[in-house]
Protein backbone atom coordinates (compact mmCIF):
# COMPACT_ATOMS: atom_id res chain seq x y z
CA UNK A 1 0.00 0.00 0.00
CA UNK A 2 1.29 3.42 -0.80
CA UNK A 3 2.41 5.74 2.11
CA UNK A 4 0.28 8.04 0.64
CA UNK A 5 -3.15 5.48 0.65
CA UNK A 6 -4.77 6.02 4.36
CA UNK A 7 -5.87 2.69 5.77
CA UNK A 8 -9.81 2.81 5.03
CA UNK A 9 -10.57 -0.26 6.82
CA UNK A 10 -12.68 1.53 9.93
CA UNK A 11 -14.44 3.21 7.15
CA UNK A 12 -16.46 0.47 5.26
CA UNK A 13 -15.96 -1.74 8.52
CA UNK A 14 -16.02 0.52 11.70
CA UNK A 15 -16.69 -0.68 14.90
CA UNK A 16 -18.85 1.68 16.33
CA UNK A 17 -20.94 4.21 14.68
CA UNK A 18 -22.40 8.22 15.51
CA UNK A 19 -24.90 10.20 13.74
CA UNK A 20 -24.91 13.81 14.31
CA UNK A 21 -28.25 15.45 13.33
CA UNK A 22 -30.01 12.03 13.90
CA UNK A 23 -33.97 12.66 13.82
CA UNK A 24 -37.38 11.12 15.27
CA UNK A 25 -38.39 12.14 11.80
CA UNK A 26 -38.97 8.73 9.95
CA UNK A 27 -38.91 10.90 6.61
CA UNK A 28 -35.65 12.56 6.88
CA UNK A 29 -31.48 11.23 6.36
CA UNK A 30 -31.18 11.91 9.90
CA UNK A 31 -33.75 8.69 10.87
CA UNK A 32 -32.81 6.78 7.46
CA UNK A 33 -28.80 6.61 8.75
CA UNK A 34 -29.85 5.68 12.09
CA UNK A 35 -32.54 2.94 11.34
CA UNK A 36 -29.99 1.78 8.42
CA UNK A 37 -27.82 0.55 10.90
CA UNK A 38 -30.23 -1.41 12.68
CA UNK A 39 -31.65 -2.88 9.21
CA UNK A 40 -28.51 -4.36 8.42
CA UNK A 41 -27.33 -6.05 11.75
CA UNK A 42 -25.29 -3.79 12.16
CA UNK A 43 -22.70 -5.07 15.72
CA UNK A 44 -21.42 -2.60 17.52
CA UNK A 45 -22.15 0.61 19.56
CA UNK A 46 -24.78 3.39 17.76
CA UNK A 47 -25.07 6.51 19.32
CA UNK A 48 -27.42 8.53 17.92
CA UNK A 49 -26.89 12.84 18.53
CA UNK A 50 -29.61 15.10 19.25
CA UNK A 51 -30.16 17.04 22.45
CA UNK A 52 -33.66 17.06 22.44
CA UNK A 53 -34.48 12.92 22.16
CA UNK A 54 -33.84 10.41 24.07
CA UNK A 55 -34.21 7.59 21.65
CA UNK A 56 -33.80 7.31 17.76
CA UNK A 57 -35.02 3.99 15.91
CA UNK A 58 -34.80 2.32 18.95
CA UNK A 59 -30.81 3.34 20.07
CA UNK A 60 -30.21 5.35 23.07
CA UNK A 61 -29.65 9.32 21.91
CA UNK A 62 -27.37 11.60 22.98
CA UNK A 63 -26.87 15.93 23.21
CA UNK A 64 -24.31 15.75 21.91
CA UNK A 65 -21.20 13.78 20.43
CA UNK A 66 -18.74 15.02 23.52
CA UNK A 67 -21.55 13.50 25.67
CA UNK A 68 -20.95 9.52 23.69
CA UNK A 69 -19.22 7.19 26.23
CA UNK A 70 -17.46 5.24 24.34
CA UNK A 71 -14.73 5.33 21.22
CA UNK A 72 -16.16 5.84 17.69
CA UNK A 73 -15.36 5.06 14.65
CA UNK A 74 -17.27 6.69 11.83
CA UNK A 75 -19.43 9.45 12.19
CA UNK A 76 -22.27 10.09 9.90
CA UNK A 77 -23.19 14.29 9.88
CA UNK A 78 -26.47 15.23 8.98
CA UNK A 79 -26.40 18.77 11.18
CA UNK A 80 -26.47 22.02 8.71
CA UNK A 81 -23.36 23.07 6.96
CA UNK A 82 -22.90 25.84 9.67
CA UNK A 83 -22.75 23.41 12.43
CA UNK A 84 -19.96 21.22 10.88
CA UNK A 85 -17.09 23.51 12.34
CA UNK A 86 -17.71 22.50 15.90
CA UNK A 87 -18.81 19.40 14.89
CA UNK A 88 -14.76 19.22 13.20
CA UNK A 89 -14.09 19.88 16.66
CA UNK A 90 -15.76 17.30 18.48
CA UNK A 91 -14.49 14.67 16.13
CA UNK A 92 -10.98 15.90 16.95
CA UNK A 93 -11.57 15.63 20.78
CA UNK A 94 -12.78 12.48 20.42
CA UNK A 95 -10.08 10.90 18.41
CA UNK A 96 -12.97 9.60 15.77
CA UNK A 97 -10.85 8.75 12.27
CA UNK A 98 -13.68 9.34 10.08
CA UNK A 99 -16.03 11.69 9.62
CA UNK A 100 -18.83 11.69 6.66
CA UNK A 101 -20.26 14.85 5.64
CA UNK A 102 -23.89 13.97 4.39
CA UNK A 103 -23.77 17.54 4.95
CA UNK A 104 -23.88 19.71 1.75
CA UNK A 105 -24.61 23.49 0.39
CA UNK A 106 -20.54 23.96 0.34
CA UNK A 107 -18.57 24.16 -2.89
CA UNK A 108 -21.37 22.45 -5.28
CA UNK A 109 -23.47 25.81 -4.61
CA UNK A 110 -21.01 28.14 -6.28
CA UNK A 111 -21.59 30.15 -3.60
CA UNK A 112 -17.56 31.93 -2.60
CA UNK A 113 -18.56 32.00 1.42
CA UNK A 114 -19.54 28.15 0.68
CA UNK A 115 -16.30 26.98 -1.15
CA UNK A 116 -14.56 28.85 1.51
CA UNK A 117 -16.32 27.25 4.76
CA UNK A 118 -15.58 23.87 2.91
CA UNK A 119 -12.31 24.62 3.05
CA UNK A 120 -12.00 25.91 6.63
CA UNK A 121 -13.99 22.15 7.56
CA UNK A 122 -11.44 20.32 5.60
CA UNK A 123 -8.42 22.33 7.24
CA UNK A 124 -9.61 21.74 10.59
CA UNK A 125 -10.24 17.87 9.85
CA UNK A 126 -6.68 17.52 8.92
CA UNK A 127 -5.09 19.75 11.50
CA UNK A 128 -7.36 17.00 13.88
CA UNK A 129 -6.33 13.74 12.57
CA UNK A 130 -10.42 13.34 11.16
CA UNK A 131 -10.40 12.05 7.52
CA UNK A 132 -13.65 13.42 5.71
CA UNK A 133 -15.77 11.15 3.29
CA UNK A 134 -17.59 14.34 1.12
CA UNK A 135 -19.06 16.54 1.56
CA UNK A 136 -22.37 15.98 -0.16
CA UNK A 137 -22.41 12.62 -0.67
CA UNK A 138 -24.49 9.82 0.92
CA UNK A 139 -21.78 7.91 2.46
CA UNK A 140 -20.37 4.08 2.49
CA UNK A 141 -22.62 0.87 1.52
CA UNK A 142 -21.14 -2.28 3.41
CA UNK A 143 -24.08 -4.83 3.54
CA UNK A 144 -20.79 -7.04 5.18
CA UNK A 145 -20.20 -4.88 7.78
CA UNK A 146 -24.16 -3.49 8.37
CA UNK A 147 -23.66 -0.13 7.08
CA UNK A 148 -25.78 1.58 4.48
CA UNK A 149 -27.32 4.72 3.81
CA UNK A 150 -30.76 3.58 3.08
CA UNK A 151 -32.34 1.04 5.26
CA UNK A 152 -34.41 -0.46 2.00
CA UNK A 153 -31.28 -1.16 -0.17
CA UNK A 154 -30.55 -4.84 -0.75
CA UNK A 155 -28.32 -7.33 2.08
CA UNK A 156 -26.73 -9.35 -0.10
CA UNK A 157 -22.87 -9.16 0.37
CA UNK A 158 -20.26 -10.03 -2.47
CA UNK A 159 -17.45 -8.85 -4.24
CA UNK A 160 -18.04 -5.88 -6.27
CA UNK A 161 -17.03 -2.34 -5.24
CA UNK A 162 -18.26 0.85 -7.00
CA UNK A 163 -17.50 4.49 -5.93
CA UNK A 164 -20.17 7.22 -6.79
CA UNK A 165 -19.76 11.06 -7.00
CA UNK A 166 -23.40 11.26 -7.42
CA UNK A 167 -25.74 9.53 -4.66
CA UNK A 168 -29.24 8.82 -6.70
CA UNK A 169 -26.40 7.24 -9.26
CA UNK A 170 -25.09 4.81 -6.83
CA UNK A 171 -28.83 3.68 -5.59
CA UNK A 172 -29.65 3.02 -9.16
CA UNK A 173 -26.33 0.97 -10.01
CA UNK A 174 -27.04 -1.21 -6.47
CA UNK A 175 -30.61 -1.73 -7.17
CA UNK A 176 -30.17 -2.26 -10.85
CA UNK A 177 -27.03 -4.38 -10.49
CA UNK A 178 -28.58 -6.07 -7.88
CA UNK A 179 -31.40 -7.35 -9.53
CA UNK A 180 -29.05 -8.38 -12.28
CA UNK A 181 -27.08 -10.80 -9.57
CA UNK A 182 -24.44 -8.31 -8.08
CA UNK A 183 -23.69 -8.90 -4.73
CA UNK A 184 -21.85 -5.55 -4.06
CA UNK A 185 -18.99 -5.23 -0.71
CA UNK A 186 -17.61 -1.66 -0.75
CA UNK A 187 -19.91 1.51 -1.86
CA UNK A 188 -18.72 4.84 -1.56
CA UNK A 189 -20.90 8.02 -2.47
CA UNK A 190 -18.02 10.78 -1.92
CA UNK A 191 -20.13 13.57 -3.64
CA UNK A 192 -17.48 16.89 -3.43
CA UNK A 193 -14.13 14.70 -2.73
CA UNK A 194 -12.74 17.54 -0.76
CA UNK A 195 -10.51 14.86 1.14
CA UNK A 196 -10.45 11.36 0.57
CA UNK A 197 -10.54 10.95 -3.26
CA UNK A 198 -11.61 8.11 -5.41
CA UNK A 199 -7.83 7.84 -6.31
CA UNK A 200 -6.85 6.71 -2.93
CA UNK A 201 -9.94 4.49 -2.86
CA UNK A 202 -8.78 3.05 -5.50
CA UNK A 203 -5.49 1.95 -4.42
CA UNK A 204 -6.96 0.82 -1.41
CA UNK A 205 -9.16 -1.22 -2.70
CA UNK A 206 -6.38 -2.23 -4.92
CA UNK A 207 -5.17 -4.39 -2.08
CA UNK A 208 -8.79 -5.36 -0.45
CA UNK A 209 -9.48 -8.86 -0.27
CA UNK A 210 -13.00 -8.79 -0.64
CA UNK A 211 -12.97 -7.05 -3.75
CA UNK A 212 -12.82 -8.76 -7.00
CA UNK A 213 -14.30 -6.25 -9.23
CA UNK A 214 -14.32 -2.18 -9.23
CA UNK A 215 -16.81 0.12 -10.83
CA UNK A 216 -17.11 3.95 -10.71
CA UNK A 217 -18.72 6.73 -11.82
CA UNK A 218 -16.90 9.63 -11.87
CA UNK A 219 -17.37 13.48 -13.04
CA UNK A 220 -14.18 15.26 -12.26
CA UNK A 221 -11.36 14.36 -9.85
CA UNK A 222 -10.16 16.76 -7.75
CA UNK A 223 -6.17 15.13 -8.03
CA UNK A 224 -5.90 14.47 -11.89
CA UNK A 225 -2.33 12.64 -10.91
CA UNK A 226 -2.74 10.68 -7.85
CA UNK A 227 -6.64 9.33 -9.57
CA UNK A 228 -4.67 7.75 -12.26
CA UNK A 229 -2.27 5.95 -10.09
CA UNK A 230 -5.02 4.64 -8.06
CA UNK A 231 -6.64 3.45 -11.49
CA UNK A 232 -3.53 1.91 -12.50
CA UNK A 233 -2.84 0.12 -9.27
CA UNK A 234 -6.58 -0.85 -9.05
CA UNK A 235 -6.17 -2.19 -12.81
CA UNK A 236 -3.33 -4.29 -12.51
CA UNK A 237 -4.64 -6.05 -10.21
CA UNK A 238 -8.62 -6.43 -11.16
CA UNK A 239 -11.23 -5.51 -13.22
CA UNK A 240 -12.13 -1.81 -13.28
CA UNK A 241 -14.63 0.26 -15.14
CA UNK A 242 -15.16 3.64 -15.21
CA UNK A 243 -18.28 5.50 -16.29
CA UNK A 244 -17.27 9.44 -17.09
CA UNK A 245 -19.96 11.82 -16.44
CA UNK A 246 -19.68 15.07 -17.70
CA UNK A 247 -18.33 14.55 -21.23
CA UNK A 248 -19.92 17.04 -22.93
CA UNK A 249 -20.11 20.72 -22.66
CA UNK A 250 -24.00 20.56 -21.19
CA UNK A 251 -22.27 17.64 -18.67
CA UNK A 252 -19.50 19.69 -17.26
CA UNK A 253 -21.74 22.65 -16.04
CA UNK A 254 -24.36 20.01 -14.56
CA UNK A 255 -21.45 18.22 -12.72
CA UNK A 256 -20.17 21.20 -11.74
CA UNK A 257 -23.30 22.40 -9.97
CA UNK A 258 -23.79 18.89 -8.72
CA UNK A 259 -21.06 18.03 -7.25
CA UNK A 260 -18.25 21.20 -7.71
CA UNK A 261 -16.41 18.54 -10.51
CA UNK A 262 -14.09 19.90 -13.07
CA UNK A 263 -15.15 17.73 -15.73
CA UNK A 264 -12.50 17.64 -18.50
CA UNK A 265 -11.81 16.49 -21.98
CA UNK A 266 -13.88 13.27 -22.80
CA UNK A 267 -10.87 12.40 -25.49
CA UNK A 268 -8.31 13.13 -22.38
CA UNK A 269 -10.31 10.59 -20.22
CA UNK A 270 -10.53 8.28 -22.69
CA UNK A 271 -6.53 8.00 -22.78
CA UNK A 272 -6.56 8.32 -19.05
CA UNK A 273 -8.55 5.45 -19.08
CA UNK A 274 -6.83 2.97 -21.58
CA UNK A 275 -3.80 4.07 -20.55
CA UNK A 276 -4.86 2.98 -16.91
CA UNK A 277 -5.78 -0.66 -18.39
CA UNK A 278 -9.00 -0.10 -17.02
CA UNK A 279 -12.70 -0.26 -19.07
CA UNK A 280 -14.64 2.86 -20.34
CA UNK A 281 -17.93 3.02 -20.20
CA UNK A 282 -20.24 5.66 -22.41
CA UNK A 283 -23.49 5.22 -19.67
CA UNK A 284 -25.19 3.27 -16.74
CA UNK A 285 -26.06 0.43 -18.63
CA UNK A 286 -23.01 -0.22 -20.31
CA UNK A 287 -21.51 0.34 -16.65
CA UNK A 288 -24.03 -2.36 -15.33
CA UNK A 289 -23.26 -4.59 -18.34
CA UNK A 290 -19.34 -4.56 -17.99
CA UNK A 291 -19.68 -5.23 -14.39
CA UNK A 292 -21.85 -7.85 -14.34
CA UNK A 293 -19.83 -9.98 -17.14
CA UNK A 294 -16.54 -8.98 -15.03
CA UNK A 295 -18.39 -10.93 -11.81
CA UNK A 296 -20.45 -13.55 -12.96
CA UNK A 297 -18.28 -14.91 -16.14
CA UNK A 298 -14.73 -15.80 -16.23
CA UNK A 299 -12.02 -14.22 -17.89
CA UNK A 300 -12.36 -14.69 -22.32
CA UNK A 301 -8.69 -16.76 -23.28
CA UNK A 302 -9.43 -15.55 -26.98
CA UNK A 303 -11.66 -13.79 -29.58
CA UNK A 304 -13.67 -16.86 -31.11
CA UNK A 305 -16.92 -16.94 -30.45
CA UNK A 306 -19.63 -19.26 -30.99
CA UNK A 307 -23.22 -18.32 -31.00
CA UNK A 308 -26.82 -20.00 -30.84
CA UNK A 309 -30.13 -19.35 -30.38
CA UNK A 310 -32.87 -16.94 -31.92
CA UNK A 311 -34.47 -16.71 -35.11
CA UNK A 312 -32.93 -15.69 -38.66
CA UNK A 313 -33.26 -12.36 -38.04
CA UNK A 314 -31.56 -12.77 -34.58
CA UNK A 315 -28.82 -14.48 -36.26
CA UNK A 316 -27.68 -12.31 -38.85
CA UNK A 317 -27.78 -9.40 -35.60
CA UNK A 318 -25.79 -11.59 -33.69
CA UNK A 319 -23.26 -11.95 -36.38
CA UNK A 320 -23.32 -8.29 -36.75
CA UNK A 321 -22.94 -7.24 -33.50
CA UNK A 322 -20.38 -9.99 -32.98
CA UNK A 323 -17.80 -8.81 -35.65
CA UNK A 324 -18.24 -5.26 -34.97
CA UNK A 325 -17.22 -6.02 -31.06
CA UNK A 326 -14.00 -7.96 -32.87
CA UNK A 327 -15.06 -11.16 -32.20
CA UNK A 328 -14.07 -13.70 -35.03
CA UNK A 329 -17.85 -16.03 -35.62
CA UNK A 330 -16.12 -19.12 -36.51
CA UNK A 331 -17.79 -21.07 -39.37
CA UNK A 332 -19.11 -24.58 -37.63
CA UNK A 333 -16.04 -27.00 -37.78
CA UNK A 334 -15.97 -30.21 -39.22
CA UNK A 335 -15.34 -32.41 -35.66
CA UNK A 336 -18.38 -30.59 -34.48
CA UNK A 337 -20.75 -30.79 -38.09
CA UNK A 338 -19.56 -34.41 -37.89
CA UNK A 339 -21.46 -34.35 -34.51
CA UNK A 340 -24.17 -32.78 -35.56
CA UNK A 341 -24.60 -35.80 -38.52
CA UNK A 342 -24.92 -38.18 -36.40
CA UNK A 343 -27.57 -36.76 -34.24
CA UNK A 344 -29.64 -35.12 -36.82
CA UNK A 345 -28.31 -36.04 -40.74
CA UNK A 346 -30.63 -33.30 -42.52
CA UNK A 347 -29.00 -30.65 -40.50
CA UNK A 348 -25.25 -31.21 -41.10
CA UNK A 349 -24.78 -29.20 -43.84
CA UNK A 350 -27.32 -26.67 -43.29
CA UNK A 351 -26.49 -25.50 -39.52
CA UNK A 352 -23.91 -22.94 -39.15
CA UNK A 353 -22.63 -20.26 -36.58
CA UNK A 354 -24.60 -18.56 -35.43
CA UNK A 355 -27.11 -20.85 -34.95
CA UNK A 356 -30.47 -20.53 -36.50
CA UNK A 357 -33.02 -21.80 -33.85
CA UNK A 358 -36.14 -21.88 -36.19
CA UNK A 359 -34.52 -24.27 -38.55
CA UNK A 360 -33.79 -27.03 -35.65
CA UNK A 361 -37.70 -27.73 -35.10
CA UNK A 362 -38.56 -31.41 -35.51
CA UNK A 363 -34.93 -32.26 -36.11
CA UNK A 364 -34.19 -34.09 -32.37
CA UNK A 365 -31.25 -31.23 -31.51
CA UNK A 366 -32.06 -28.16 -29.59
CA UNK A 367 -29.73 -25.16 -29.41
CA UNK A 368 -28.47 -25.89 -26.65
CA UNK A 369 -27.32 -29.31 -27.57
CA UNK A 370 -25.47 -27.47 -30.77
CA UNK A 371 -24.25 -25.01 -27.83
CA UNK A 372 -22.47 -28.23 -25.56
CA UNK A 373 -21.34 -29.47 -28.85
CA UNK A 374 -19.55 -25.96 -29.77
CA UNK A 375 -18.57 -25.56 -26.59
CA UNK A 376 -16.51 -28.73 -26.07
CA UNK A 377 -14.57 -27.59 -29.47
CA UNK A 378 -11.37 -26.22 -29.11
CA UNK A 379 -12.30 -23.91 -32.15
CA UNK A 380 -14.48 -21.52 -29.65
CA UNK A 381 -13.43 -19.68 -26.93
CA UNK A 382 -16.25 -18.21 -25.53
CA UNK A 383 -20.40 -18.50 -26.57
CA UNK A 384 -23.85 -16.30 -26.52
CA UNK A 385 -26.37 -18.15 -26.19
CA UNK A 386 -29.81 -16.48 -27.23
CA UNK A 387 -33.24 -17.86 -25.41
CA UNK A 388 -35.22 -17.09 -28.12
CA UNK A 389 -38.29 -16.33 -25.53
CA UNK A 390 -40.50 -15.31 -27.69
CA UNK A 391 -40.75 -18.78 -29.57
CA UNK A 392 -41.70 -19.96 -26.72
CA UNK A 393 -44.61 -17.91 -25.70
CA UNK A 394 -46.49 -18.46 -28.95
CA UNK A 395 -46.29 -22.36 -28.27
CA UNK A 396 -48.69 -24.22 -25.90
CA UNK A 397 -47.07 -24.95 -22.36
CA UNK A 398 -45.09 -21.96 -22.93
CA UNK A 399 -43.51 -21.34 -19.37
CA UNK A 400 -42.79 -25.53 -18.87
CA UNK A 401 -41.16 -25.43 -22.45
CA UNK A 402 -39.51 -22.24 -21.56
CA UNK A 403 -38.59 -23.75 -18.00
CA UNK A 404 -37.30 -26.55 -19.13
CA UNK A 405 -35.06 -25.29 -22.23
CA UNK A 406 -33.61 -22.65 -19.61
CA UNK A 407 -32.52 -25.62 -17.33
CA UNK A 408 -31.15 -27.69 -19.95
CA UNK A 409 -29.18 -24.20 -20.89
CA UNK A 410 -28.01 -23.60 -16.86
CA UNK A 411 -26.78 -27.00 -16.97
CA UNK A 412 -24.90 -26.44 -20.33
CA UNK A 413 -23.57 -23.74 -18.81
CA UNK A 414 -22.20 -25.23 -15.54
CA UNK A 415 -20.52 -27.37 -17.32
CA UNK A 416 -17.94 -25.60 -19.05
CA UNK A 417 -15.16 -23.26 -18.28
CA UNK A 418 -16.04 -21.29 -20.77
CA UNK A 419 -17.65 -18.07 -20.15
CA UNK A 420 -21.31 -18.12 -21.71
CA UNK A 421 -23.28 -14.97 -21.98
CA UNK A 422 -27.06 -15.15 -21.85
CA UNK A 423 -29.57 -13.24 -23.79
CA UNK A 424 -32.80 -12.96 -22.59
CA UNK A 425 -34.56 -9.54 -23.74
CA UNK A 426 -36.54 -7.04 -21.71
CA UNK A 427 -40.02 -7.86 -20.36
CA UNK A 428 -41.73 -5.86 -23.19
CA UNK A 429 -45.03 -7.35 -24.08
CA UNK A 430 -48.62 -6.03 -23.32
CA UNK A 431 -49.55 -9.55 -21.84
CA UNK A 432 -49.21 -9.58 -18.15
CA UNK A 433 -49.06 -13.17 -17.76
CA UNK A 434 -46.01 -13.32 -20.76
CA UNK A 435 -44.30 -10.45 -18.15
CA UNK A 436 -45.06 -11.96 -14.98
CA UNK A 437 -43.45 -15.71 -16.86
CA UNK A 438 -40.22 -13.78 -18.14
CA UNK A 439 -39.97 -11.71 -15.14
CA UNK A 440 -39.44 -14.56 -12.92
CA UNK A 441 -37.27 -16.90 -15.49
CA UNK A 442 -34.69 -14.40 -15.21
CA UNK A 443 -34.82 -14.02 -11.76
CA UNK A 444 -34.36 -18.21 -11.67
CA UNK A 445 -31.67 -17.61 -14.29
CA UNK A 446 -29.83 -15.02 -12.26
CA UNK A 447 -29.86 -16.91 -9.01
CA UNK A 448 -28.21 -20.09 -10.86
CA UNK A 449 -25.02 -17.87 -11.42
CA UNK A 450 -25.96 -17.01 -14.79
CA UNK A 451 -24.83 -13.66 -16.09
CA UNK A 452 -27.87 -12.37 -18.23
CA UNK A 453 -28.13 -9.17 -20.87
CA UNK A 454 -31.07 -7.76 -22.54
CA UNK A 455 -29.74 -7.62 -26.10
CA UNK A 456 -26.94 -9.38 -28.31
CA UNK A 457 -25.46 -6.51 -28.91
CA UNK A 458 -25.18 -5.48 -25.31
CA UNK A 459 -23.87 -8.61 -24.26
CA UNK A 460 -21.34 -8.63 -27.30
CA UNK A 461 -20.24 -4.99 -26.21
CA UNK A 462 -19.63 -6.07 -22.71
CA UNK A 463 -17.49 -9.36 -23.66
CA UNK A 464 -15.74 -7.17 -26.76
CA UNK A 465 -14.00 -4.80 -23.47
CA UNK A 466 -13.10 -8.24 -21.61
CA UNK A 467 -11.70 -10.29 -23.95
CA UNK A 468 -7.85 -9.93 -24.83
Amino acid sequence: MSASTRDLTRLFRPRSVAVAGASTNVDSAGHDYVRSLREFGFEGPVYPINPKATEIAGFKAYPSLRDVPGEVDLVISCVPASAVLDLVEQCAEKRVPFLHLFTARFSETGDEAAARLEREVHAKAAAGGVSILGPNGMGVYHPAGGVAFRPDLPQDRGGVAFLSQSGNNAVEVIVRGNARGLAFGKVANYGNGVDITPGEMLRWLADDEETKVIGAYIEGVPDGRGFFEGLRAAAAKKPVIIHKAGRTQAGARSAASHTAALAGSADLWSTVIRQAGAIEARNQEQLLDLMVAASRLPRPQGRRIAVVGGGGGRSVQSADACEENGFEVVPLPGAVRERVRERAPMLADWVGNPVDQSILAGSGLSSNGLLELMLQSDAYDLAIANIGEDWFLGRPDAGDRLRHACNRLVGVVKSTDKPVAVVMGPTETANHEHRQLLDSVRDELIAQGLALFYSVERAAFALGKLAP
